[in-house]
């Protein structure tokens, strides 16, 4: 209930704000697509402001968070009053009226407007019931929101993944809001969903400002709705689609702004790209890209002029930056002497490879478009692609794995796994054809207006490419990134519309409703049919929830590593003190969040253990035989080393030692850590915390759970250890 009553302060307060600062009509009305906009940025900046301002007094708790909530809506409402109480109301009876004129004009689009109901149905459900069971969400995304939550600030806590330390925090504040009054996950998929709501209406708009006919734009809306990767990611905690929209919303505000002189437009455009950024980094990599296109519109519109309203937004996005998005990378500066993070966070996802691993990511992004997700047509062609993309590597000299951080294996994806799905066949079947086009069209002055925007659009994804291919190494995950940056150029689809009913339209038509009606329903881990079977053989919705969270894959009866040990700690008794070692890819957030429910659990880093006085806990469990972690307690030119290296490059002690730890560096396939400090960064440690280290402490073996999995990252041996030495 806390939390509704929160959400309502949040949106009326946001709401009011929007419709007093929003242009007007001669009836004192807000207008355009300013007041729907302004309230979701006012409502993601209220958040991130309370939260960063809790913060520093370690005070984030359900009443100051409350007490913020009323003094934002108390100062809302007597500016409202002031403003003789403007109240925004979207017409959504012509709007409707628009959109249904446009589907009777073309029956294709009518088809798909129902796929495109059915796909939102089917979100909807999703997101309702569908609890937090991915991989990034449960070791890092939500993770590092539940360490938040118990500490009452937001600064940078012990873990052994660095990812909960040094990415950009602005999403898992939405996060943690919601953790903060529910004390579970219940919901937070919705956060993607809004953005991708933005998403469409940004697209929407921004085709309308340019004169496109409303077939056209609901065309642009259905084809990027259908992409595979637009559809794993509004019901996942992934955040690619979430910035899209962020940033969308401050280009199609951009875009009015100018046409309206508006200067309030500017900063609230700013204030959109601002909150992007302190979002996800690839909000940061598109900068460049993004502002180089509203530099074009701004020269268009006022031509030597263009300027003014650059250095005017400039100067507001250097403001909200600071204000909203600057907090982690500030926490970042303080704890590791730089603002993008560690030392071996920024060899792991720095680029790397000169100018030919930087073409080599050009080329490898690019070919990433060619996505079959959901079809096996790969099978057939795939092979040809890698070819074709291998032979331009060959041509250039350039080795195939140069500049690689994680291999996509030579593989063309087919599958609908949500952190390697791509935009599906429409990507390359559509987009990259819209793109390329409008690109080259946009030089022909008998193209008209229309064609000039859209290609404006259309450089804009190649720059953007150009970008991300020296900003970080390549990944086979960054397929999200490149959803990002194909939906900043989404109205170039305008151009893929086809009047006429041929072949090619229902081909495209079968795709669209394939991956509407079928793909929809059928993501990887959240088939709708093997949900709704689990629920229908459990007594309670909770009870559900927490069987998909802990199964390998959806209807898998068994569980997740961490589910049986939560399992066995709800065996204890409430206040029971205990000490975790994690490794580096754990899902933590189940064990983490048992702090709601009356226990006291530490996380410990695993390259410290000597140094912490264990005798204090309960209990001490440790998550697998060798603990790997990315946060490091030197750099590398301090690191002692008290091991061997072989000739294979692996590392050894020469007597056994009940702990111990060896290091390894960017380039593992190179072997472990050498005395080299010249060529290399330690990226990780590798502990050993054998039994014998904790009985010397007193502690006991009472129970070791050996997992064996065919996936290779829940394989763990778990071994729980008590005090028999401490008293109650």
């Amino acid at each position: 209930m806390l939390f509704f009553i929160s959400l309502l302060m949040v949106f009326i307060s946001s709401y009011l704000m929007a419709s007093v600062l929003s242009p007007k009509d001669t009836n004192n009305r807000p207008t355009g697509v300013y007041p729907f906009l302004y309230t979701l940025l006012i409502m993601f900046a209220q958040v991130v402001l309370t939260m960063e301002v809790l913060s520093l007094f370690s005070a984030i708790k359900e009443i100051p968070v409350l007490i913020f909530n009323a003094l934002f809506l108390v100062s809302a409402v007597y500016l409202w009053i002031k403003k003789d109480k403007p109240l925004y109301v979207p017409d959504i009876k012509t709007c409707l009226k628009k959109i249904f004129n446009g589907l009777k004009r073309d029956k294709f689009l009518a088809v798909m407007a129902f796929g495109f109901v059915f796909f939102i149905i089917s979100v909807i459900l999703l997101d309702l019931f569908l609890p937090v069971n991915g991989g990034d969400a449960l070791t890092y995304h939500l993770n590092r929101s539940s360490y938040w939550l118990f500490q009452g600030n937001l600064n940078h806590f012990t873990i052994s993944d660095d990812r909960n330390l040094v990415m950009p925090i602005n999403s898992e504040i939405l996060y943690l809001w919601n953790l903060l009054f529910f004390k579970n996950d219940i919901g937070l998929y919705f956060i993607s969903f809004i953005g991708y709501i933005a998403v469409i209406f940004s697209i929407y708009n921004i085709l309308e400002y340019f004169g496109f006919s409303q077939r056209r734009k609901l065309w642009a809306v259905f084809i990027l709705s259908s992409f595979a990767s637009v559809m794993a990611e509004v019901s996942s905690l992934e955040t690619d689609v979430l910035i899209a929209g962020t940033m969308l919303s401050g280009i199609t505000i951009f875009l009015y702004a100018l046409k309206d002189n508006n200067k309030t437009g500017l900063y609230f455009s700013s204030l959109a790209c601002a909150l992007a950024m302190g979002t996800k980094s690839p909000a940061i990599i598109v900068m460049p890209g993004v502002f180089l296109l509203m530099s074009y519109f701004a020269y268009k519109k006022l031509q030597k002029n263009f300027y003014k309203p650059i250095l005017f937004f400039s100067g507001l996005l250097i403001a909200n930056f600071l204000i909203f998005s600057s907090y982690n990378y500030i926490l970042n500066f303080m704890d590791f002497h730089n603002p993008l993070g560690s030392e071996s966070s920024r060899a792991i996802h720095g680029f790397r490879g000169g100018i030919k691993a930087y073409i080599a990511n050009y080329i490898r992004y690019i070919f990433m478009m060619f996505d079959f997700s959901g079809f096996r047509y790969s099978e057939y062609v795939g092979e040809h692609i890698l070819n074709a993309k291998f032979a331009i590597f060959d041509f250039l000299h350039i080795p195939h794995e140069l500049g690689v951080e994680m291999s996509d294996n030579n593989e063309i994806n087919n599958r609908f796994v949500n952190v390697k799905v791509g935009t599906g066949l429409l990507g390359f079947l559509l987009f990259l054809p819209s793109v390329i086009t409008a690109s080259i069209l946009g030089f022909f002055k008998k193209c008209g207006k229309k064609i000039h925007s859209l290609c404006a659009f259309g450089w804009m994804f190649f720059i953007n490419v150009a970008c991300l291919s020296g900003a970080i190494a390549y990944m086979v995950f960054s397929i999200r990134f490149m959803t990002f940056i194909i939906l900043l150029s989404c109205p170039v689809l305008a151009l893929s519309y086809i009047k006429k009913a041929n072949l090619i339209k229902c081909l495209i038509l079968f795709f669209v409703m394939s991956y509407f009606l079928v793909m929809s329903v059928n993501l990887s881990g959240r088939q709708h049919a093997q949900i709704m079977d689990v629920m229908l053989k459990t007594k309670t919705l909770n009870e559900a929830r927490e069987q998909i969270r802990c199964a390998l894959y959806t209807g898998f009866e068994g569980k997740r590593p961490e589910c049986y040990v939560t399992e066995h700690i709800k065996t204890l008794p409430k206040n029971t003190k205990l000490a975790f070692f994690f490794g580096a890819m754990d899902a933590t957030y189940p064990i983490n969040m048992l702090n709601a429910h009356g226990y006291k659990i530490d996380t410990l880093l695993p390259e410290k253990a000597p140094t912490y006085n264990l005798e204090q806990y309960d209990y001490i469990i440790t998550t697998n035989k060798i603990l790997a972690s990315t946060v490091l307690l030197t750099d590398t030119k301090n690191t002692e080393i008290k091991y061997k290296v072989d000739k294979r490059g692996y590392a050894y002690y020469p007597e056994y030692m009940p702990f111990s730890c060896v290091y390894e560096t960017e380039t593992p396939n190179k072997g472990f850590y050498t005395k080299d400090l010249k060529n290399a960064v330690i990226t990780d440690s590798r502990c050993m915390i054998d039994t014998p280290f904790f009985e010397d402490k007193g502690f006991e073996l009472i129970k070791a759970i050996n997992f064996t999995s065919e996936q290779r990252e829940q394989t763990k041996f778990v071994s729980i250890y008590k005090n028999i030495r401490k008293k109650n």
